[in-house]
């Protein structure tokens, strides 16, 4: 192979078609034409004298050299990230400082409407937000801040504790009007719900839903949580959520007690500390979550308390 005349885009392309098995949603990703993306893939496997993929009618499989070669590949992909990263954080003194921001969906939905909160006098700053497990590696450079509900134990980085999250069931008002029983655990197996299917069935709330069905299919199911959050607002459907998201919703809590508990934690790097404006932009992401998880606790203290009083008075 000529190192000279390696095709370096083709290894974008590879991972894209690897990924999606499919050269037309490659093809979408990568916002080129579908012939383009199969030249790049025919150039690539003729440079390495390897087979990547297996034609299939149901898609492009890797082949067993395709599956050793993408390892190296995603290693690539994320030296070229690194790289970038290095250059951005040395142009210290340049008009624009980039700031990159890993979290989930929730996160990145919360966060987004309050993007004025975060930049407000900090016009040299610009956001990057990448609701991307891939970006959770901050021991790499790929990101400057990670936001996750699991504490990250890499030496290098300095990680804080957020706040407390508690997982419900939550359905409208609208909902609760309309089936009244919803309050009612022993009749869950036969409600309407909605929930999580492809890469999302993985998260804690689907897992969770998972165990109140116990093998049944909700009728709804997305792989974006805000689409989640849409069905159940709308009326047609119940579903689990973080409480610090639903409970902001106009949602009606139907559990009195939480499915399952867990942590919000951030990590950034050390290097941070070097950079002002981007501490600035670490603090105020910070305070806006802790900010959130507080009043999410002080809404349902509230309530719980409403709810021993409710039962006094009854009782009496």
């Amino acid at each position: 192979m000529n190192e000279t005349d390696f095709d370096w885009d083709a290894v974008r392309v590879f991972l894209a078609v690897a990924e999606n098995q499919s050269l037309s949603k490659a093809a979408q990703v990568l916002c080129l034409s579908q012939p383009t993306v199969g030249r790049h893939i025919a150039r690539l496997e003729e440079q390495l004298d390897v087979q990547l993929f297996d034609r299939r009618q149901t898609g492009y499989e890797l082949t067993g050299g395709g599956r050793r070669l993408i390892k190296i590949a995603r290693s690539m992909a994320r030296g070229a990230a690194d790289f970038r990263r290095a250059v951005d954080l040395e142009k210290v003194g340049s008009k624009e400082q980039v700031c990159r921001i890993t979290l989930g969906e929730w996160g990145q939905h919360y966060l987004t409407r309050h993007v004025d909160q975060i930049t407000d006098g900090l016009d040299g700053v610009r956001i990057e937000f990448f609701a991307d497990d891939a970006f959770w590696d901050l021991s790499r450079n790929s990101a400057d801040i990670a936001i996750g509900n699991r504490q990250p134990k890499h030496p290098h980085l300095i990680v804080q504790k957020l706040g407390e999250i508690q997982f419900h069931v939550y359905a409208s008002k609208d909902y609760c009007r309309k089936r009244p029983d919803a309050v009612d655990p022993s009749t869950w197996q036969e409600q309407i719900w909605a929930g999580y299917c492809g890469s999302r069935a993985r998260l804690k709330s689907s897992q969770l839903l998972n165990a109140i069905l116990l093998g049944k299919t909700c009728r709804y199911a997305v792989n974006n949580s805000v689409s989640l959050c849409n069905i159940l607002n709308a009326g047609h459907a119940m579903g689990v959520l973080p409480d610090w998201i639903a409970e902001t919703e106009g949602l009606t809590r139907l559990t009195a007690t939480p499915l399952d508990q867990g942590e919000s934690w951030m990590s950034f790097h050390e290097r941070l500390r070097f950079h002002p404006m981007l501490s600035e932009v670490k603090d105020r992401v910070a305070k806006l979550f802790r900010q959130r998880f507080s009043e999410t606790a002080s809404r349902a203290e509230q309530r719980d308390t409403a709810h021993v009083a409710g039962a006094g008075s009854s009782s009496s």
